[in-house]
């Protein structure tokens, strides 16, 4: 990717009308951006397999697929045996295309029985702004190229995808509903939203981009979310001084382990001693007490009594509740109590991450009523749990029944709608996380796109609030930008030792192997 774009995110009607005012900017023709386009697919190509291989390009009606028609012609001057499959071109620059390469003996077929046998399939079919089902020729590409292209034989053929995976709704990520199955897609001017995150991680293969020349002129408009970068944990994570003591690196307080769940209590104390905290004092179940204390002695490890948690939270710079917190009658009281002292204080506030059951415990509570404003609060759901927190408010929205399938279907507007609700900072778990935080405080959402199927695993989760916790509790009253970028580092430093865990494979990776990781990582 290139530097101007290659972390900034755009929704499609942007690239759409900024790529046309970028280009006359410098004096490109839409025609020159077409054969730029095609060029760098066919370097995609050249740096997969060496002519002459046998490529097939499906070509949509549209610019998409006049990409597909001049890349069918530079392939072939390349020495690629090309063939393609098309419907009729309808937009000038696709039919010039298609003359073009007519001109020069190429022939091309209105259907498709079959895309067996080729190395290479091109799907210039559609591209971005689809937003209705398959139907024909459409639906009848898609499942060519991938049938092709999951075969079990061993000449399994590559797919390229120019733009955007046809099916692939570039805004959301959601197929439509289905979608090809690239192993590369090259996207063009910039990075569309629907490439990044949830469904889209399994159709979109390696993304790369090409600014077809005009990125300096088009990254001048704003965009709506960026990619986290690694220097994010550079700036956050920075050496020690010599002379610091444990009092500099932040007093952690975790409400955390109702009875029979003391495991996910562990697995978050531990994340925060090795993400850093001087100090983490783990609040928890009477029952649990004693499994806890001995399982990680560095923990300061106290039941809950008479006296609530009030001692303990004045003493914290970041707090911590909901790992294997429970919903009984115990765990409820507890995020009450948090609540209550924390809504009712003035000035400076510890911030506070919610996870797991707070989450659900959260939206039982408020279920019908004004949620609160939860200023300095950091709410970590998974989809499930952000479906709960959204039918709590009684959106109108969010009222399917399947909440997690509504949040899926577009996890930007499910976030943005969570942070509207409860005016707190957002992490909405997943493939490509999304974080984001009130609209007056933070200009971007971010994007995690690292990560791995391994952090698919049981207490995952609570590794991620220990380290959130720890990483705030270290850099105290946090501002709001502060906290936006300290959030996202956490999930990056989550997600890169997820790939750091599983090395050794991804299936049965487990949470105490992510934690394992941390160390390293906490320490760039």
């Amino acid at each position: 990717m290139v530097a101007q774009l290659s972390h900034l995110i755009y929704r499609t009607e942007q690239v759409r009308s900024g790529e046309q005012a970028a280009a006359a900017a410098i004096g490109l023709s839409m025609a020159q951006l077409m054969q730029a386009a095609a060029q760098a697919c066919l370097q995609a190509i050249q740096d997969h397999c060496a002519a002459p291989a046998r490529v097939a390009i499906v070509c949509g009606p549209g610019n998409n697929g006049g990409d597909g028609w001049v890349l069918a012609r530079l392939a072939q001057a390349a020495g690629y045996q090309v063939t393609v499959y098309a419907v009729p071109p309808t937009t000038k620059l696709a039919q010039q295309a298609q003359a073009a390469w007519q001109a020069e003996g190429g022939r091309w077929q209105s259907s498709i029985d079959s895309l067996h046998g080729y190395q290479i399939l091109v799907d210039a079919v559609l591209g971005s702004g689809l937003s209705r089902p398959l139907t024909d020729f459409y639906l009848a590409a898609v499942q060519a190229i991938n049938a092709a292209a999951n075969t079990a034989a061993a000449n399994t053929a590559w797919v390229l995808s120019v733009d955007v995976p046809t099916g692939l709704n570039s805004d959301t990520g959601q197929p439509q509903p289905i979608a090809v199955t690239a192993a590369h897609t090259v996207t063009m001017v910039a990075i569309k939203a629907g490439l990044v995150t949830g469904k889209a991680k399994d159709y979109v293969g390696q993304l790369s981009l090409a600014e077809l020349g005009i990125g300096a002129a088009f990254s001048k408009q704003p965009a709506m979310a960026e990619l986290v970068q690694p220097e994010l944990a550079q700036r956050w994570l920075a050496k020690r001084k010599p002379s610091s003591h444990k009092g500099d690196h932040g007093h952690l307080v975790l409400i955390a382990g109702g009875p029979g769940m003391s495991g996910a209590a562990i697995l978050a104390g531990r994340a925060a001693l090795r993400s850093g905290a001087g100090k983490v004092t783990l609040v928890t179940h009477p029952h649990t007490l004693a499994i806890i204390a001995q399982a990680q002695p560095e923990l300061m490890v106290h039941g809950t009594d008479e006296k609530g948690l009030i001692p303990w939270l004045e003493q914290a710079n970041a707090i911590v509740i909901g790992p294997g917190l429970g919903r009984d009658a115990w765990a409820q009281q507890q995020l009450q109590q948090l609540l209550d002292w924390h809504l009712k204080l003035i000035g400076p506030l510890p911030p506070v991450v919610a996870d797991a059951d707070a989450l659900n415990l959260l939206a039982q509570l408020q279920q019908g009523e004004t949620p609160p404003h939860l200023r300095q609060w950091v709410l970590t759901p998974h989809p499930a749990e952000a479906g709960r927190l959204l039918r709590s408010v009684m959106s109108t929205r969010f009222a399917d029944e399947n909440m997690t399938a509504v949040v899926e279907a577009d996890r930007y507007e499910a976030l943005t709608q969570l942070v509207t609700n409860f005016n707190a900072e957002v992490l909405l778990k997943g493939a490509g996380t999304l974080i984001a935080g009130p609209a007056h405080q933070i200009e971007r959402i971010l994007v995690c796109e690292r990560g791995s199927p391994a952090l698919a695993t049981a207490g995952s989760g609570d590794v991620l609030s220990g380290l959130l916790g720890a990483l705030l509790a270290q850099h105290r009253q946090p501002s709001a930008a502060a906290l936006h970028e300290l959030v996202a580092t956490a999930v990056w430093v989550h997600a890169v030792a997820g790939e750091n865990a599983a090395q050794a494979g991804e299936r049965g990776t487990i949470a105490s192997d992510i934690v394992n990781e941390l160390r390293a990582l906490v320490n760039p």
